[in-house]
């Protein structure tokens, strides 16, 4: 198994890092953010630190295991997964409403998962990256 690691880049978002680190550290509020039409074809279960999706029979789960306010939150893996990975968001306070934010991925691949998956992987940092650009509102780095 070779450790991979998958960084997104790095966002300057208008919001104070305080407002940031609540949305990230409380895992119900990704449930009340999904798109209506993910929403009807999972069954998600979540609490503030766990959030379990399943969808045709797969799933998937992340755990907060570490919460340093309004700089840090680290997901793992939670339930069954086919590989381990944890997810961190990073935050850093420019100013009082500026923040940095950036997604790192950790995970443990063998060679035929990171043919298949590291690819991917990185598209799906990418596009939350994005998604998150779009929806906070940003200043040009």
């Amino acid at each position: 198994m070779a450790n991979t690691q998958i960084e997104g880049r790095i966002v300057r978002i208008a919001r104070p890092a305080e407002v940031l680190y609540s949305v990230f550290s409380d895992l119900t509020n990704f449930s009340q953010n999904l798109p209506p039409e993910l929403a009807s074809k999972a069954e998600i279960n979540c609490t503030p630190n766990t959030i379990v999706a399943k969808v045709q029979g797969f799933e998937l789960g992340l755990e907060v295991t570490e919460r340093r306010p309004f700089k840090m939150v680290r997901y793992a893996q939670y339930g069954a997964s086919p590989f381990t990975f944890s997810i961190t968001v990073s935050l850093e306070e420019i100013s009082l409403n500026t923040t940095d934010f950036q997604l790192k991925m950790e995970t443990e691949l063998s060679g035929i998962y990171k043919m298949m998956l590291g690819g991917k992987l990185q598209e799906a940092i990418d596009k939350i990256t994005d998604q998150i650009e779009q929806s906070m509102g940003v200043f040009p780095l």
